[in-house]
């Protein structure tokens, strides 16, 4: 009994209570797969930046307790707009994840709009608005744990607070 209940101390951040990320990405590898083909291809995967907007606060980065502080608020924002069946962890200091077992692409962009707006609702103590960016990727891709990476990567790169949904490489090449 002691085991079960340490590893479930292990598995949990400390600062959003959320899977830790070792935990968050086992999760997601034995529910999707790891590239080398989709178990449950009917599966989506959302990861979450964060952001902040510095206009009447201090410029910059913020520092390592105000990011865990934004983490922790929009962990807060993020859990009760998931199922009690998705699986949501930290990925590391920025960056929340949500497994949506059995959850097609076009629903689990439907929950990354719905996060994505209640993230924007954040505010920190010194006045710094928070917001959100949301990459999203199907167990249907050939690797849906780089797909979903990349899709983050648009949403940060295509100027952040947007939620870009992975296409099949097919798909892309026309769009």
């Amino acid at each position: 009994m002691f085991g079960v209940l340490r590893e479930a101390i292990r598995s949990r951040d400390p600062v959003t209570g959320t899977l830790c990320p070792s935990a968050f990405e086992r999760s997601v590898f034995a529910w999707i797969g790891d590239g080398a083909g989709a178990r449950r291809p009917s599966s989506s995967i959302l990861l979450i930046a964060l952001d902040h907007d510095a206009r009447g606060a201090t410029a910059g980065r913020p520092a390592r307790r105000q990011s865990a502080t934004m983490l922790r608020a929009a962990a807060d924002v993020v859990v009760p707009l998931v199922r009690t069946t998705d699986i949501v962890g930290r990925v590391d200091d920025e960056t929340l994840g949500v497994l949506l077992p059995s959850t097609p692409s076009e629903q689990a962009a439907a929950v990354a709009y719905r996060i994505r707006d209640g993230i924007a609702t954040l505010e920190t103590n010194r006045g710094v608005r928070i917001t959100a960016s949301v990459g999203v990727a199907t167990g249907l891709l050939a690797d849906p744990w780089a797909s979903v990476h990349d899709a983050l990567e648009d949403a940060q790169l295509s100027g952040g607070d947007r939620v870009v949904v992975a296409a099949p490489p097919a798909l892309r090449q026309r769009a």
